[in-house]
């Protein structure tokens, strides 16, 4: 099933994993995410992740904690 994530849904996945998540938890993970594109799972991630997997999001993709703040407040407002 993981080879169905998008490549945000991957880097998701890899921030679970990071943090030390039990399986069971990531194999629920990767089940949701499976199914959403790049910008649906960043979406997804961005509402439901905490502020060290924020962070650990943010470094994966290359992108800073900012960046992703704002793109949630504008995801939000469309």
């Amino acid at each position: 099933m993981i080879e169905k994530l998008s490549f945000v849904g991957l880097k998701v996945i890899e921030c679970f994993k990071d943090a030390g998540l039990d399986q069971v938890y990531i194999d629920d993970k990767i089940e949701e995410f499976s199914t959403l594109n790049n910008y649906a799972s960043l979406h997804k991630a961005l509402r439901i992740l905490d502020d060290k997997n924020m962070h650990r999001l943010a470094q994966k993709l290359g992108v800073h904690i900012e960046d992703l703040e704002s793109t949630l407040l504008v995801l939000n407002q469309i």
